[in-house]
């Protein structure tokens, strides 16, 4: 079905090309009586350019192959109605594009999680060399889940009209025994790097901050007087003020008083994107996401007595006008592997193959007598991040094979989709080597329309953690321990290949 579709729209595209010629006068096209003056050939020429673009799109599995279709689609049929006498039966090649692309928009199908089938089995012997009639009791993890406690999260934007050193600010409120309670800001600076501002009873660790953009420039405590951010029924309000690292007094409010529902969502948050030399990878899923409205809201941004005006979205969320102001009031912020460079502590064996490991819980399988690592998760408040294999991640311990692969999934509540991507084990003696790429980038799960035509759009949502690569080497020692060096790099496409 798929390719009669694709030829459809390629023949369709193609037939628009005789109005072209006809108004140019480059053939003789007999099917063509009416006569076609220059400007409408040039209509007919972008229509067929559109519609063909369309199916090389589609053709190389681009999910936005549907923006240039829907355009061609519209195009032809206005040339449909203008000469109607010669064009009238295009108008069935126009009903199956705009029902196919109506399909693709409307029809939302939830991405399907590697864990709710069977896990694949790893062919034994491939790993393992001849069967073991010992069953193992030890595994060995070069896995860690970090969590970052954080309570809320505003984002302001004002890149359309930024200060000489700030185009964005990002207050935070913490309330844990680590970072401890108040609100910090991460002030975004136009160079690429952050400026951090926290209250004085805040202990922020400033290596975690290499994440963000190109790395921390500044990490200040700052009185901020009369500090707050809440989420209510009529939506976000917030005021911070501080002085900056130039003594210029910042000042941020919102107040939202919208009489209209929220209609939040689901996001796995692209801060990764900008991140040069990230030491892990950042997983910020934000749940009840959404966009500050525009009517009857107040927000500003004022930086030593002058008002920046902050960014809005282009297109509407939920028929309502957007800026680009978002908040989210139940974060969970995680971190993937954080580079390492130390021994391994390893997983025992106990009665059950699923059990709690420090932070960690762990789901173990068999693979005959050896266990293999199938999921690990670390929970924090409501929300579980889980980092899953299929087929399970090979025992080190017993590791016999020159190299094996599977895939791996990042997921956590069922609305911040999933992180898919690809790992290989390599061995060579006592050295072992470890890569994580997610390949197959972030797949949302999300119903709204809205939302599904912006990441189609602007496809940096999905795309951004393929350009991640985990890579750990392992030494194992005379004593059967194993050292571990890990890091995160920053990678293009053509290093995928």
């Amino acid at each position: 079905m798929k390719t009669i579709l694709f030829i459809i729209i390629l023949l369709h595209g193609l037939i628009h090309l005789m109005g072209f010629v006809k108004a140019f006068n480059l053939a003789e096209i007999s099917e063509l009586k009416l006569t076609i003056s220059r400007s409408w050939g040039l209509i007919w020429l972008i229509t067929s350019l559109t519609l063909v673009i369309s199916t090389v799109l589609w053709s190389l599995n681009i999910s936005s192959w549907w923006i240039p279709a829907l355009t061609g689609g519209i195009l032809s049929q206005i040339l449909i109605v203008v000469f109607w006498q010669d064009a009238r039966f295009g108008s069935i090649p126009n009903v199956i594009i705009f029902t196919l692309i109506s399909t693709v928009l409307l029809g939302h199908i939830p991405p399907s999680s590697i864990m709710t089938e069977e896990i694949t089995p790893a062919p034994y012997e491939v790993r393992y060399g001849k069967i073991s009639h010992d069953i193992l009791t030890q595994v060995i993890n070069p896995f860690e889940i970090s969590i970052i406690p954080m309570e809320r999260l505003l984002l302001i934007n004002i890149e359309n009209d930024p200060d000489r050193l700030y185009n964005g600010f990002e207050p935070q409120v913490f309330d844990d025994e680590v970072t401890g309670t108040g609100v910090l800001v991460i002030a975004w600076r136009t160079d690429g790097k952050v400026d951090v501002y926290h209250q004085p009873s805040l202990s922020p660790d400033p290596d975690g901050y290499d994440i963000a953009g190109q790395g921390l420039e500044n990490m200040v405590s700052r009185d901020m007087p009369g500090a707050f951010f809440v989420v209510n029924e009529s939506g976000a309000q917030a005021a911070v003020s501080f002085e900056d690292i130039e003594g210029r007094l910042i000042k941020l409010k919102l107040a939202e008083h919208s009489t209209r529902a929220r209609k939040p969502f689901g996001l796995l948050a692209p801060m990764g994107l900008a991140a040069e030399n990230p030491s892990s990878m950042p997983l910020i899923l934000l749940h009840d996401f959404y966009f500050v409205r525009r009517s009857n809201t107040e927000l500003s941004v004022e930086i030593d007595g002058r008002y920046h005006e902050p960014d809005n979205l282009p297109l509407p969320i939920d028929f309502t006008r957007m800026t680009f102001a978002r908040y989210c009031p139940d974060p969970l912020i995680a971190t993937l592997n954080p580079a390492f460079d130390g021994m391994l502590t390893p997983f025992h064996l106990a009665d059950e193959l699923t059990f709690q490991h420090g932070h960690h819980s762990v789901e173990l399988s068999m693979n005959r007598a050896v266990p293999e690592i199938q999921k690990i998760s670390r929970s924090h408040s409501r929300h579980t991040v889980s980092l899953s294999f299929n087929p399970s991640f090979p025992n080190l311990e017993a590791f016999a094979g020159e190299s094996a692969e599977g895939q791996f999934e990042i997921s956590g509540d069922v609305t911040t989709g999933f992180i898919r991507g690809d790992y290989r084990v390599a061995r060579d003696g006592d050295i072992f080597m470890i890569e994580m790429i997610p390949s197959d980038g972030w797949i949302p799960n999300e119903n709204k329309l809205s939302l599904r035509f912006l990441y189609s759009v602007e496809p940096m949502f999905k795309q951004w953690p393929t350009t991640y690569r985990w890579k750990a080497e392992l030494v194992k020692d005379q004593e059967a321990r194993f050292r571990m060096r890990s890091n995160w790099e920053r990678i293009h496409a053509d290093e995928m290949e």
